[in-house]
């Protein structure tokens, strides 16, 4: 009898053998350190607000600035208003650069004169 659950462990350790490394050295690539005064994280948009992360976020989709996955849209990546980057432990970050910062905030603030956005 064939016991399905080798065939998995066999599965996990060819992908785990065959896992590209992280290069170390990024190249030319800019480091992100060189532009951290420049950069901030996206939530901080709406903590200026007084808006809470789970909820600005859900705006952010509303209005096309996100993804479903809360990745930054083309748009606002190839504006250069947003970036990811990936933290140390693996997971993509999302910042945003100051005119990013400058034309979400607005876009905001314009939503709360409209009232569609509740504070």
């Amino acid at each position: 009898m064939n016991d399905s659950h080798d065939d998995e462990d066999i599965k996990g350790s060819y992908i785990l053998a065959n896992k590209p490394e992280t290069p170390e050295d990024n190249g030319d690539l800019p480091s992100l350190s060189e532009d951290c005064d420049r950069l901030r994280n996206l939530s901080d948009v709406g903590d200026t607000f007084g808006y809470g992360r789970t909820r600005f976020y859900q705006w952010c989709r509303g209005r096309g600035f996100l993804t479903l996955m809360n990745a930054p849209s083309t748009e606002m990546i190839n504006a250069g208003y947003m970036v990811t980057t990936l933290s140390e432990n693996g997971y993509s970050r999302v910042y945003v650069t100051q005119d990013g910062f400058n034309y979400v905030g607005n876009a905001f603030r314009d939503d709360i004169q409209k009232r569609m956005v509740k504070i």
